[in-house]
């Protein structure tokens, strides 16, 4: 499936080639030297306007000057006679408006660039925009389109890549995405199409729209209006993987003031990738971290233990891997070497703080891409038996890897005293111990033998410090080396953003997680995020999080996940209010986040109340009786849904007639959001509403087993659902209509006499069908995703109907009474 197209600028989008020559004719008068036609230029346009200096120009003079004379002459005059293409304008808002991702990948200078799209394009979002910057070699080498692949975090094989030269048709080649050339450009399509190989595009079209019939098919086709011209792509080569791989680790690093990455990191960091891609070895890294919390939570972390800083960033080292996966077949995994003995005694956190810490963060870690080390791995080869050490012998042992005896550590701190840079290093370390964790409060004595103690704290640190390298070394010695540390990313250590939007080094161990209202989250010291006008999350009665608010009135309701790490929200308002002061806009983004809000107490008398509330949300539904369906058990029911028995796990309007006009429109047409109001509640412990987390249901099944699932559909057939409903097919994964994101897609079976819900599929039988159903329930029900909602009087539920499925326990008579009012939106 196509769901990104990667354009070529001039000749392909806009006619940009009069106002080119003119200037560059301009700057040619300016320095003595003869004016070219504008057939010159045309031949010369694809390999950018540097380029066609260097050709143009004698080499005895100055062709940097020239350039630069030209790139002012240029930028004042480059909206002269350039134009879009007739059509461009409309089918780029056609592309836009059905959801496929946009980018611009071209060898004109990057900003004039990025000046002439917002100038041309205005209302036009372009994901990706690549010009030609330093240190990024270009068209048509690949890498300029794997550096926009990379922004938009999308694979090659789901792209178009589309140009009217020949260069572009070897970028795209290189860069494995199946090429479009079109014949309205500057290149000449006898050359692209007469000659084999590299040079051949997959298609060629003669106007815009013919691109959108392309687009929708997804793969190779002949048609009318367009000629497929090439039909085989070679495959990657082991040296195309590895520079495939190198953007998308990139856009994962902090960049340094003086980042060495270009020309140098990168350099070294092929070679490590290579050493993983010539063995066919699943790539790995090692990310010394997650040590143990700040002791500091007045100004640092929220306590001891892991908030939800520390889910994000395995959450985003996660996710790292999976998008080197998608490039990668062997894969790739990190080993995060958590280990708090080598530090804690010298930042003052108890052993039993750092031991539950290391055994939470381990149990909120949900992926198969990521591995736990510590320092008892660093010493097995000296130490038979070393996770069996004492702390103080593991530290010990540690230094003894790299030095012993009574004078080592004395030997070591003159040493430092005598480097001037590293005596630097030492007083940074001195600033941090005073001033990050502040000590202060633990010493004793008077101020100059506390700077003493600091002092000498700073040296054991970088003592230590130097021997955790060394055994790192040691211990993973082919593993690519990543760092919470600031580092010019010339290698061998890269530094890793935890967060995204990062510009600087920052660990969650020292920060608390702060959600804006945007819905973007930062890592702030918490003395700083305290300076916003925030909401505190709680965790089981922990700090979880920080909600940033509208105003201060938000502040007075009680906010608690219900499930971590982040599966539902229950809201509490404070005595005598309501949830008026909360829009429909921040609860529906709430719900998506967190999968489904809990409004405590909400006390919806009428339902009139409840779907003027729910106007905001959406379109409501409209049944035959109206917008709300009254859930209640019925003597004599004509399904689940009007009994007492179970409901099975289901996502709502999945089962609508076919000759529903929504469904019409739209086969997999289904509620964005629906609304469960608790008018009576059942018998306490019994028709509880279950709620299924789908994104933690995907990691627990894993990438492997997911992708399965995107290929597997499972039929669907009953006769009494949602009055009138027909078999439907869906897969088990597909993807969000809105953000792209995998969701899971399953209703469960029923073989109740009551009411039949029967499952099937195509490519399942028999016993491997019971089988493959059997492991998706166990995924579906697994305790880590699932939680039973507990009804209360007045509690309202709004639940986001594409990251979670949803059901009923079974209840007793005793809950006949029992009434929910469902509201369904759609947008």
């Amino acid at each position: 499936m196509v769901n990104t197209i990667v354009f070529d600028l001039d000749g392909t989008l806009i006619d940009t080639l009069a106002d080119i020559a003119n200037a560059m004719n301009r700057t040619f008068e300016s320095f003595d030297l003869k004016p070219q036609p504008l057939s010159v230029y045309r031949k010369l346009v694809g390999g950018g306007s540097k380029n066609m200096v260097e050709t143009l120009v004698p080499k005895e003079l100055d062709k940097q000057k020239i350039f630069a004379h030209y790139l002012m002459e240029y930028e004042q005059h480059s909206l002269v006679e350039t134009r879009p293409y007739p059509g461009v304008h409309e089918a780029l808002r056609h592309l836009q408006q059905t959801g496929v991702k946009l980018a611009v990948v071209t060898n004109k200078h990057h900003q004039q660039a990025i000046f002439l799209l917002k100038r041309l394009f205005p209302d036009i979002h372009f994901h990706a925009v690549q010009g030609v910057v330093e240190g990024i070699p270009k068209k048509p080498h690949p890498q300029m389109a794997f550096t926009a692949l990379a922004q938009i975090g999308t694979k090659a094989e789901q792209c178009l890549y589309v140009g009217d030269t020949i260069t572009d048709m070897k970028t795209a080649h290189s860069a494995g995405i199946p090429s479009v050339y079109v014949r309205w450009g500057y290149g000449e399509l006898s050359a692209a199409a007469g000659t084999p190989g590299e040079q051949a595009p997959d298609f060629s079209i003669t106007e815009i729209s013919q691109l959108l019939p392309l687009v929708q098919a997804g793969q190779e086709q002949e048609g009318t209006s367009m000629t497929f011209l090439a039909k085989d792509k070679a495959g990657f080569d082991k040296s195309a993987i590895a520079a495939q791989l190198l953007p998308v680790i990139q856009s994962y690093l902090v960049a340094d003031e003086q980042d060495k990455f270009i020309g140098q990191g990168d350099a070294l960091l092929l070679k490590q990738l290579h050493y993983f891609i010539e063995q066919d070895l699943p790539l790995e890294f090692i990310l010394p971290g997650f040590p143990c919390k700040s002791p500091n939570d007045v100004d640092k972390s929220f306590s001891t233990m892991p908030d939800y800083g520390e889910v994000r960033a395995i959450q985003r080292l996660d996710e790292f891997c999976l998008r080197l996966n998608e490039i990668y077949p062997q894969g790739s995994r990190v080993t995060i070497l958590s280990d708090g003995t080598t530090f804690s005694d010298i930042v003052c956190v108890a052993e039993e703080n750092k031991e539950a810490y290391k055994s939470a963060l381990r149990s909120l870690t949900v992926t198969e891409n990521i591995a736990w080390a510590d320092l008892s791995a660093l010493l097995e080869s000296s130490k038979n038996n070393a996770a069996a050490l004492s702390s103080p012998a593991k530290r010990k042992a540690l230094v003894n890897l790299v030095a012993s005896g009574p004078r080592a550590f004395e030997k070591f701190v003159n040493k430092v005293k005598g480097d001037s840079e590293q005596a630097r290093v030492h007083d940074k370390l001195c600033s941090y111990l005073y001033h990050d964790i502040h000590l202060e409060r633990f010493s004793e004595g008077d101020r100059d033998s506390y700077l003493e103690s600091i002092s000498e704290k700073a040296y054991q640190m970088m003592y230590r410090g130097r021997a955790l390298s060394h055994g790192i070394e040691q211990a993973f010695p082919h593993h690519i080396r990543l760092s919470v540390h600031q580092y010019d990313n010339a290698g061998p250590k890269y530094t890793f953003a935890l967060t995204d939007h990062q510009q600087k080094s920052i660990s969650p161990w020292h920060t608390v997680p702060v959600r804006l209202l945007s819905g973007q989250y930062m890592q702030l010291p918490h003395s700083l995020a305290k300076e916003k006008q925030l909401a505190q999350v709680t965790l089981q009665q922990q700090n979880w999080l920080y909600l940033e608010v509208p105003s201060s009135e938000f502040s007075r309701y009680s906010y608690q996940v219900i499930k971590g790490p982040k599966f539902g929200l229950k809201i509490s308002a404070p005595e005598g209010k309501g949830y008026e002061i909360f829009s429909a806009d921040f609860l529906q983004q709430l719900s998506e986040e967190f999968g489904f809000l809990v409004l405590a107490g909400a006390g919806f008398e009428q339902q009139e109340k409840l779907v003027d509330f729910c106007q905001g949300f959406g379109d409501i539904y409209q049944w035959e009786f109206g917008p709300v369906h009254v859930v209640k058990p019925k003597e004599k029911p004509d399904g689940f849904v009007h009994s007492i028995e179970k409901t099975p796990l289901h996502w709502d309007l999945s089962m609508l007639p076919a000759g529903d006009k929504y469904v019409e429109q739209n086969p997999r047409f289904a509620a964005s959001t629906f609304m469960l109001y608790c008018k009576t509640p059942p018998a306490a412990g019994e028709g509880q509403t279950t709620l299924v987390d789908s994104r933690m249901a995907l990691k627990i099944a894993g990438q492997e087993k997911v992708n399965l699932w995107r290929k597997t559909d499972i039929t669907y057939q009953t006769k009494m659902t949602y009055f009138g409903g027909v078999p439907r097919a869906y897969p088990l994964v597909f993807e969000h209509p809105k953000t792209g994101e995998d969701i899971f897609r399953y209703q469960e079976g029923s073989e109740l006499e009551l009411q039949q819900f029967l499952l099937s599929s195509d490519s399942l039988s028999g016993q491997a069908l019971d089988d493959f159903i059997a492991d998706v329930n166990a995924i579906a029900y697994d305790k880590r995703c699932l939680v039973a909602h507990e009804w209360q009087a007045g509690d309202l539920v709004i639940i986001d109907n594409y990251y979670t499925l949803h059901g009923r326990l079974p209840m007793s008579e005793k809950s006949m009474a029992r009434e929910l009012w469902r509201v369904q939106c759609f947008s």
